[in-house]
């Protein structure tokens, strides 16, 4: 199953896990944000929060930061903090926190930008999703 994204500035927040970025995407008050802070605090730097630019190059779907942006996250019932971040990254997985899975082993999923696709997890009430898109970049889904 594939879906698309597109060209361009995307509502969506991006964290990278060493080279491996995960693209967080939902509607407004869905928890991107929330989503993004939790990785954070397992290890991610930030790229985006809440918009990201998307941009294909050399094979590879890109996720860079607005400069107006860059090095902030917004944390609702705080405010915006400073967070060490980076430019960019090559995205390795999209996580949809506004859809929830349904089949307790769900088929493969993968979103594209022009010619490249990256996996995708439905993750609406998933628990510590987190620490799921960290194990999942760093070993990837099995084939069973």
């Amino acid at each position: 199953m594939k879906q698309a994204l597109n060209i361009g500035l995307q509502h969506a927040s991006c964290v990278d896990f060493d080279g491996k970025g995960v693209l967080i995407l939902g509607d407004s008050g869905s928890g991107k944000s929330s989503l993004a802070l939790a990785c954070i605090s397992i290890g991610a730097r930030l790229v985006g929060d809440d918009y990201v630019d998307l941009t294909v190059d050399q094979g590879a779907i890109i996720a860079g930061c607005p400069p107006n942006i860059a090095g902030l996250i917004e944390v609702a019932k705080v405010g915006v903090l400073n967070c060490d971040y980076i430019n960019s990254t090559k995205l390795a997985l999209a996580i949809d926190i506004s859809q929830a899975e349904v089949a307790r082993m769900p088929p493969q999923r993968h979103i594209a930008l022009q010619e490249c696709d990256i996996p995708l997890i439905y993750g609406a009430n998933i628990p510590y999703l987190h620490s799921v898109a960290l194990q999942f970049v760093t070993a990837g889904r099995a084939d069973v």
